[in-house]
């Protein structure tokens, strides 16, 4: 009997380690929020047996996690310090400094962070070690660099954005593009476009497609191939072999656009959990005052504490006159003669705190992860965007009225004042709120379950190659109907010519038919 129990057990144990693979995730960016939000599925996938190897630079450190080992990359905030990516994103345009010149001075400091990343012993160890296997590589799409470990590894890999995708990244899937329907993220336009806007867009979008192919990928198959080897293919053709996107959306808060069944949305709140106990001293501050509270923070890539000095100062006579308290996330103390009702703080848990019943208004960068929190919690915002997709975001949190935007480039006490009395006082803003959170949450399969079930179908079926859209290998003049056009346009433009000769031959016959018989 002992024997046969014990036959059992290594039968059913081997099925499970059959059943389960070895998975290599690598979150690239160095952002709180790009990590935190796919926490969920890791954990769902480890507890289902399945054994993650996790590059990050937020690293969970819970020993009470099984079959996670987390590759701690924290050391990249340093990195991006050093090439001072807050203050561009933070006063750089506030200081005059071009648009054109910011963008590229952070794609520098984002290369040599991934730079730093793969100089790492444990990732050195991972490149190098010939017995290291993997089954699956999923890769924070962003920067396409860490796609060379689906090519090391020579196992299909999954893209995961907590953010649209950017366009290459769409073509690359087969996706449906056109810049005058559905402009880059990154572009606060919101169709229908107007001409002026169709022109942006499109000049926008053919200017990133030249900056991403003359400049962005040749610097970043260099970092490839330093740490990889020579051998490896170019990133924008191993780009176009992933095998499905996961991408971190509210569709209900998002406009979304066609997309292929290998591309999934799995946003709307999937890594917000039910509001916690305060702290005593920031719950005793937030209940203070019977007329309630606002929360302001900027997340964690835009500091508080790097704001010009002008723009702090309209934002501090505005806060010290409204009639609420305000926490605020500072990053250090360098305010003096704060206002009574304006307490900062360093950090704060988010969740918790939008979850307070005090708070009445949350004042945000409009991230997609601050925003979910917000709608979760119930709570109208004012968005005071900075960076990359934040602007699209607080124009659409203001057309679905959810809340107002306020322009930091040309903020003044008046309107940055009326714009927080207006959505706290008018009663539509909750109301919408509520009901994003009520549709967002009535969803036939959450994120969560759909993104680990596509994980591990990709597994199963080896990479889902039959899912890959044909456009992905149809050309743009195909795809645009550009050759079927010209021969169109030709066709039409020789039959007409055909028709006018013939119609100057027959002129012709006749003038000359009518001239002789004048003659005669």
């Amino acid at each position: 009997m002992l024997y046969r129990t014990a036959l059992l057990f290594i039968i059913f144990s081997s099925l499970d380690h059959a059943e389960s693979a070895r998975i290599l995730v690598s979150i690239f960016s160095p952002s709180f929020s790009h990590n935190v939000v796919f926490r969920p599925i890791w954990k769902e996938l480890a507890k289902r047996g399945h054994d993650i190897t996790l590059l990050t630079t937020d690293p969970m450190r819970d020993p009470k996690l099984k079959n996670i080992r987390e590759i701690d990359l924290s050391g990249s905030y340093e990195i991006m310090e050093k090439y001072k990516a807050s203050e561009l994103l933070t006063k750089g345009k506030n200081e005059g400094k071009n648009t054109v010149k910011l963008i590229v001075d952070y794609l520098n400091a984002l290369d040599h962070t991934a730079d730093w990343q793969l100089e790492q012993p444990e990732v050195k160890q991972l490149i190098q070690n010939t017995s290291e296997y993997f089954d699956l590589v999923i890769v924070e799409v962003m920067n396409p660099i860490q796609m060379a470990f689906a090519e090391r590894f020579k196992v299909p890999f999954i893209g995961i954005t907590p953010v649209d995708a950017p366009y290459r990244i769409h073509a690359a899937l087969g996706n449906y593009m056109h810049p005058s329907v559905y402009p880059d993220y990154f572009l606060p336009l919101i169709p229908p476009l107007s001409l002026l806007q169709r022109i942006v867009s499109c000049g926008v979008n053919w200017a990133n497609w030249f900056l991403q192919y003359y400049t962005r990928y040749p610097a970043e198959d260099l970092i490839v191939r330093k740490h990889f080897g020579e051998g490896l293919r170019d990133l924008s053709e191993i780009e176009k072999d992933m095998s499905l996107l996961f991408i971190y959306v509210n569709p209900v808060f998002y406009q979304m656009r066609p997309v292929g069944t290998n591309t999934i949305v799995i946003g709307g709140g999937m890594h917000v959990n039910k509001p916690k106990p305060l702290p005593k001293e920031l719950r005793e501050f937030i209940e203070s005052n019977e007329n309630g509270a606002i929360y302001f923070s900027l997340g964690t890539n835009v500091k508080s504490s790097l704001m010009t000095d002008n723009m702090k100062s309209v934002i501090i006579s505005s806060l010290g006159n409204l009639p609420y308290n305000v926490l605020w996330k500072f990053e250090d103390d360098s305010i003096q003669s704060l206002p009574k009702n304006v307490k900062i703080v360093k950090w704060a848990p988010q969740q918790d705190v939008l979850g307070h019943p005090n708070i009445k208004l949350f004042i945000t960068q409009c991230g997609l992860m601050s925003i979910d929190e917000a709608i979760y919690n119930h709570v109208p915002m004012v968005g005071m965007p900075f960076m990359g997709d934040q602007g699209y975001n607080a124009v659409i949190l203001e057309k679905k009225r959810l809340g107002k935007r306020v322009d930091r480039m040309n903020l003044t006490e008046e309107d940055f004042t009326k714009s927080i009395i207006e959505v706290i006082k008018n009663p539509i803003y909750k109301k919408n709120v509520v009901e994003m959170d009520m549709l967002t949450k009535d969803v036939q399969t959450t994120g969560l379950e759909k993104a680990v079930w596509w994980t591990e179908y990709c597994i199963r079926t080896n990479g889902a190659k039959h899912l890959k859209s044909p456009v992905i290998d149809t050309p743009t003049y195909q795809f645009y109907y550009l050759d079927v056009i010209g021969i169109c346009l030709t066709v039409l433009a020789s039959a007409i010519a055909i028709g006018l000769i013939a119609i100057r031959f027959l002129l012709g016959l006749l003038c000359r038919r009518d001239s002789k018989k004048k003659t005669e």
